[in-house]
């Protein structure tokens, strides 16, 4: 299911797999990423969400003012989420954002109690945060259809992605 609720993130929910899949779609403009996160934490608490996936290849680089928040407020949050895997979607390319970000989950280990990878592409983690699910075919189809197909960038080596359609 596609939520629409959070105007700068694309989110879609599993309810059987406990998944929600988000990607920032606000662009250059951060103005409203700390109330965004704020109700993107209040979703995952109320569908008990246990898989996630936050894609943020579009983010631009984390201000130390947010970095600060996120460290301070928002990742202690995530002790009352029933999360399990988490995985963030970042290019190798966004390296500043990748250092930002391990080292807030470093320094909130006691916070994050959940496994935590991180993966080039989003098709590749909703693999492995799936496990291969038998629903991984209509789940790709649906975002698809609600966000277009993402093509890989030209500095990413493609992955193979089987051509599923919705049944």
């Amino acid at each position: 299911m596609i939520i629409t609720d959070i105007k700068e993130l694309k989110i879609q929910h599993d309810e059987p797999l406990h998944l929600l899949r988000v990607e920032w779609a606000a662009g250059r403009d951060m103005r409203r990423l700390r109330p965004a996160l704020e109700q993107l934490s209040q979703v995952a608490i109320r569908l008990q969400i246990t898989h996630g996936l936050l894609a943020i290849d579009t983010l631009p680089d984390i201000s130390a003012y947010d970095q600060i928040w996120l460290g301070s407020q928002w990742l202690p949050k995530t002790e009352r989420l029933a999360l399990k895997q988490a995985v963030i979607v970042l290019s190798s390319g966004k390296i500043y954002n990748q250092q930002a970000i391990e080292t807030l989950l470093t320094l909130n280990r006691n916070h994050v109690r959940f496994d935590f990878q991180f993966f080039s592409q989003s098709v590749s983690a909703m693999h492995w945060l799936t496990n291969e699910s038998r629903r991984l075919p209509a789940l790709l189809a649906e975002w698809d259809e609600a966000f277009g197909p993402m093509a890989p960038e030209a500095y990413q080596a493609s992955e193979p992605r089987a051509p599923y359609r919705r049944p």
